[in-house]
C-alpha cells in the first residue's frame, strides 16, 4: 500500500512540476518600434497614431494614457504600443515651429516572442526619407 501510495504521490509531483516551470511572473512588457527621422534634420516632431488613437501632438504637454495601446513616444525615437503591435502606423512629422511637412503610413514587420510567458514583439527601424 506505501509503495501505491508512493507512486501516486510521485505521478502528482511530477505532473505538476511542468506547471511549476512555466508559471509566468508578474511582469509587463511594452511592444515598441523606433522611429528614424534623421532624414528631415535635427528639430522635428513625430507624432504616431495607430488603430487605438494617436501620441501627443507636437506643442502639447505629455499625458499619462490610460490605454496603453494608445503610442506613445519612449527613449531614442521609440515609440511604444503597450501589448498591441498594428500592422501599420501613421507617421506625421513636424518642423521645430510645428507646422507639418510630411505624413505617411508605414508598415511594421514585427517578429512576436515564442516565449510561454509571452515578450515583447520586436521590428526593425521605420526609416523615413522626404
Amino acid at each position: 500500500m506505501r509503495r501505491a501510495a508512493g507512486a501516486v504521490i510521485g505521478l502528482v509531483v511530477a505532473l505538476l512540476l511542468p506547471g511549476c516551470a512555466t508559471a509566468c511572473p508578474a511582469i509587463g512588457w511594452s511592444n515598441g518600434v523606433e522611429i528614424d527621422a534623421s532624414a528631415y534634420g535635427p528639430d522635428v516632431f513625430l507624432q504616431v497614431c495607430s488603430d487605438a488613437g494617436c501620441s501627443a501632438d507636437p506643442g502639447a504637454a505629455p499625458t499619462l494614457e490610460t490605454d496603453l495601446s494608445v503610442p506613445a513616444q519612449g527613449d531614442a525615437g521609440t515609440f511604444h504600443f503597450g501589448f498591441a503591435a498594428p500592422d501599420d502606423v501613421t507617421v506625421r512629422v513636424y518642423d521645430g515651429s510645428g507646422i507639418l511637412i510630411a505624413e505617411t503610413q508605414e508598415a511594421i514587420a514585427w517578429t512576436h516572442s515564442s516565449d510561454p510567458c509571452g515578450g515583447p514583439s520586436t521590428a526593425p527601424p521605420i526609416v523615413l526619407h522626404p
